[in-house]
């Protein structure tokens, strides 16, 4: 990746609100280059989902310019952004609880169009979660957290996306099942999957990640590779614990 490689996805200058007159995101910028795991750090209420629920068309966009291989994503709703190739796996994993494991896995595939990416299909989801294999049959709602987790991002998945977000995938799981979590995401990335990663868990989101945004009250603060963020005294104060 260099510097003038041309961005996946562009975010210059957006200011999104839930009220009018009254901004959450206060001209966000922010870019991905195909092939990069980036990561956005932030306190809760900093304005992540925010952000998520803007690329996603599910909020409007009242100033600024996102762009996804080019074209502006702004008045898209978000199926014609599903269909550009962007997937979501939403906060609090948001799975078809009345619909089992495998009809989920279908849900993500319905808009599926050849040519974004790996081609994703069960067996190959079953591969990388054999606990969805033995559960395919399972009603959604009724799975653990950590399952419904490994549902939303399998789902996702199976759209074949160009870019993944990732909203606070780690929130709510036990140790075990954040490794687990991360050891996926890494293995995407791995695999030349583009990523924006929103997270909390700062060690595990910089472990993963080639850059990093730090996202205090609705502003990027600092921005840079993840190594060095990882290492600067007033990132390990704040979001390490160091």
């Amino acid at each position: 990746m260099t510097i003038d490689e041309p961005k996946l996805l562009a975010v210059s200058g957006i200011r999104v609100s839930y009220v009018a007159g009254v901004d959450v995101l206060h001209g966000v910028s922010l870019d991905v280059s195909a092939g990069e795991v980036v990561c956005l750090l932030g306190r809760n209420g900093a304005g992540k989902t925010t952000l998520i629920n803007a690329l996603c068309g599910l909020l409007p966009v009242n100033a600024g310019q996102v762009t996804f291989d080019g074209k502006s994503l702004l008045g898209l709703k978000p199926s014609g952004i599903v269909a550009a190739g962007i997937a979501v796996v939403p906060e609090g994993r948001r799975v078809f609880s009345n619909l089992t494991v495998a009809e989920n896995l279908a849900m993500g595939a319905y808009s599926r169009r050849t040519g974004f990416g790996p081609s994703w299909h069960f067996e190959r989801v079953y591969d990388l979660f054999p606990r969805l294999a033995e559960r395919r049959d399972q009603l959604a709602g009724t799975l653990s957290g950590g399952e419904q987790q490994m549902v939303a991002m399998a789902r996702a998945m199976m759209a074949q996306p160009r870019l993944l977000l990732l909203d606070e995938p780690s929130m709510g799981l036990a140790p075990l099942l954040i490794e687990l979590i991360f050891d996926t995401i890494n293995r995407f990335a791995k695999e030349g999957m583009t990523i924006l990663l929103v997270e909390q868990n700062a060690a595990a989101a910089l472990d993963v990640a080639d850059r990093a945004y730090v996202l205090e009250r609705g502003s990027i603060v600092r921005s840079g590779l993840a190594a060095s963020l990882e290492s600067d005294p007033e990132i390990q104060r704040s979001y390490l614990g160091v």
